[in-house]
């Protein structure tokens, strides 16, 4: 298997320039990986190195988190618009129609695709994502009310706070996001957590990303959730300690196009640090069934490389 570590790229969007990794042969079947918070496309990047060799893989960031770059103060970091993002993503690098992997906030984008715009996904994997009224999760909820207010949310970046309710201890929201505290390393937390180092920008992203999140968008994405008959995966870490598999049973049993319901044992809700391998070859043997082969015409990437 090759580095998937080398590049980020940039796409033009009207949201502004996304940041996505991708890897695979072009001529393999898309797949899109939706990631929630506080993470990025990082996340992914165990899961890419064991797909990249069957599939066309593109890892994004999420309008307010890791690289994409847009103004802080637009609207468009609330669920809606990050599924239209998406969807306009993959069309501007060729692909009409994907699969697509999700996990946490990621989730409520990937199931308003679904719902909504179908014929848009050829598949779809849901692992440990938010669903119905289940969110925010409570530790979201808190950090909401934490930087409601603009001069606290500041004052509280400055003073570490954040970094303290995040990662600082063993209790913190990370590291409680694994079974295994160990497999949540000081180098990913690192990672999730640079862009609120960066810059005021980069801060206000991200703030503005968790104060949009709301129940209401998987809300009204449930009733056309119940119509979906694309063939889907629901794949739940069995301690998961955020969102309870519960929700991931509720998901498999409401949803037409369901083929399983998956549970795997002494993992947490950050499974892609803790068990990648175990989780990536259920939804591999899923995709090799269902994922489509590309359309032969693929539009002019413009992407801008950047060193990752």
């Amino acid at each position: 298997m090759t580095d998937t570590r080398a590049i980020k790229r940039f796409q033009p969007t009207s949201f502004g320039d996304v940041a996505y990794l991708e890897v695979g042969d072009p001529g393999k079947p898309p797949v899109l990986l939706v990631h929630g918070i506080p993470t990025s496309s990082y996340l992914w990047r165990h899961v890419l190195r064991f797909l990249q060799n069957d599939f066309h893989c593109y890892a994004p960031d999420l309008l307010g988190l890791g690289d994409s770059a847009v103004d802080p103060k637009a609207d468009v970091f609330h669920m809606d618009a990050q599924a239209e993002m998406l969807e306009e993503l993959m069309a501007s690098l060729g692909h009409d129609s994907f699969s697509v992997v999700c996990h946490d906030q990621g989730g409520a984008a990937a199931q308003i695709l679904a719902a909504g715009r179908p014929h848009k996904v050829d598949c779809l994997v849901l692992t440990d994502c938010v669903c119905y009224d289940n969110w925010p999760v409570p530790v979201v909820a808190r950090f909401q009310h934490l930087v409601r207010l603009p001069v606290i949310s500041e004052l509280a970046m400055r003073a570490g706070l954040v970094d303290l309710f995040l990662r600082g201890t063993s209790r913190s929201a990370l590291p409680r996001g694994v079974y295994d505290p160990a497999k949540m390393t000081a180098e990913a937390m690192e990672e999730y957590l640079r862009p609120l180092h960066e810059s005021p920008a980069s801060r206000g992203r991200f703030l503005a990303f968790l104060l949009a999140g709301s129940p209401r968008y998987t809300l009204a994405a449930a009733p056309g959730l119940r119509r979906f008959d694309r063939p889907t995966l629901v794949l739940w870490a069995a301690d998961d300690r955020y969102i309870s598999p519960s929700w991931g049973k509720k998901l498999a049993e409401e949803i037409p196009g369901t083929e399983g319901f998956e549970l795997i044992p002494f993992c947490g809700h950050f499974w892609q640090e803790e068990r990648p391998a175990e989780f990536t070859s259920r939804i591999g043997e899923f995709l090799a069934r269902h994922a489509r082969e590309p359309s032969p015409a693929r539009s002019e990437d413009p992407a801008l490389d950047r060193a990752g």
